[in-house]
């Protein structure tokens, strides 16, 4: 039987459009300002028959940017002397962009044709952005003021679980130095924007946390030379310091039993999971880019199952994630009905907290979505209008 996808040839072109679109959308809205090479990439493959054409070889729902790039990035960890690696920091490589990136990555990607079918046909998207944990603990500071006291933690779409160790890790945040554990040996730097930039730490101590648990549909095992080299693949090529903190950290999770990553589908198993938590303490669900791997239906069916844990305990949904995409698993989150969800260019940074008969949202932050920066809330009836007002000039 072959594994080639059965596109007729309508179908096939309308999905070739909307790859273009897609790569397009990826450079202007994820790259920019943050890769020049994934940018240059991104706009390049859009215009490369040859390249769609890799995609179109593999399953509709593997046909993502992100995975393409992790896996040519993977290759590369292995032939640090081709032409594409001196474009690669990670990798050693001190070339700037110029016109020879795009070629340089159509002849490695013709030259390992095999190779890279085989990974975008049978690997998972990965990434553990330990940066995302400074949204994590900024939910986590906001469910503590309203619900005092320990807490048990969850991340849906876990990867390896690193972001549960958030209190082992210490911070730099719009400046304030913020130690999580003694002598960590990870460091998470972010800056913060807007009116609370000097304003001086933007959240307290991390609670105490009775409990960690990680859900994913594939857990990366740290303890797995190609596991751990997969999840170092989706860090971009400029990124070498997000390179070091991300092997500090599977570093310190390898070190650690805290942490459990079980196999487990978001939208069907959470609240399972969640009800076979010991205690009776709050609950809190971290989610981080979760959403955008989800169909709308599973979005509110993922809703649906916090909704349901929530009858049998506290449970508080922290989440960084695209505004339309929240808005749309949970309708119900009415601070989402103005502006703020148009703008899926930045991450929005809320805490829900749910009980029976009980319901309390927030909108804490807008941030950009790989928590480089973060602009908080100037009060509790924020809608960013001043943020997305710069955005747009932009």
């Amino acid at each position: 039987m072959s594994d080639q996808p059965d596109d007729p040839a309508g179908d096939r072109d309308i999905e070739v459009r909307r790859l273009r679109r897609l790569f397009r959308f990826f450079a202007a809205t994820q790259c920019r300002g943050r890769s020049p090479v994934y940018e240059t990439l991104s706009e390049g493959i859009a215009d490369d028959d040859g390249l769609l054409d890799l995609l179109m070889s593999t399953p509709g729902e593997q046909r993502r940017p992100s995975l393409l790039f992790a896996a040519v990035n993977l290759l590369l960890a292995s032939n640090p002397g081709s032409t594409l690696a001196d474009y690669y920091p990670v990798h050693g490589g001190r070339r700037p962009v110029d016109d020879g990136l795009v070629p340089a990555f159509a002849a490695f990607c013709a030259g390992h044709r095999d190779e890279l079918g085989r990974l975008l046909r049978s690997r998972s998207t990965q990434t553990n952005e330990i940066r995302r944990c400074v949204a994590l603990r900024l939910g986590l500071d906001h469910v503590s003021r309203r619900w005092p006291g320990p807490l048990a933690l969850v991340e849906a779409g876990a990867s390896a679980g690193l972001n549960l160790l958030l209190d082992r890790y210490r911070y730099r945040v719009g400046g304030h130095e913020t130690p999580s554990g003694a002598a960590s040996p990870v460091t998470i730097a972010c800056e913060v924007r807007g009116g609370s930039a000097t304003a001086g730490p933007i959240f307290g101590p991390v609670p105490e946390i009775t409990s960690r648990l990680g859900i994913d549909q594939h857990p990366v095992n740290m303890a797995d030379p190609d596991a751990r080299a997969w999840l170092e693949a989706f860090i971009w090529p400029e990124h070498t310091d997000d390179l070091a903190v991300l092997r500090g950290a599977i570093d310190l999770a390898v070190s650690t039993a805290d942490v459990t990553v079980v196999p487990g589908d978001a939208i069907t198993d959470t609240a399972r999971l969640i009800g076979e938590l010991p205690g009776r303490e709050p609950v809190v669900v971290f989610t981080a880019t979760l959403l955008s791997y989800l169909t709308a239906d599973a979005r509110t069916a993922f809703a649906a199952q916090l909704r349901k844990a929530a009858a049998q305990r506290p449970v508080a949904w922290v989440f960084a994630e695209a505004p339309a995409l929240v808005a749309t698993a949970d309708p119900g989150l009415a601070a989402l009905a103005g502006p703020v969800a148009q703008h899926n260019s930045l991450f929005l940074v809320g805490a829900g907290l749910l009980g029976p008969g009980h319901r309390d949202d927030a909108l804490l932050a807008m941030a950009d979505p790989y928590l480089r920066w973060i602009a908080p809330a100037r009060d509790e009836t924020d809608d960013f209008q001043w943020l997305l007002a710069s955005a747009d000039a932009d």
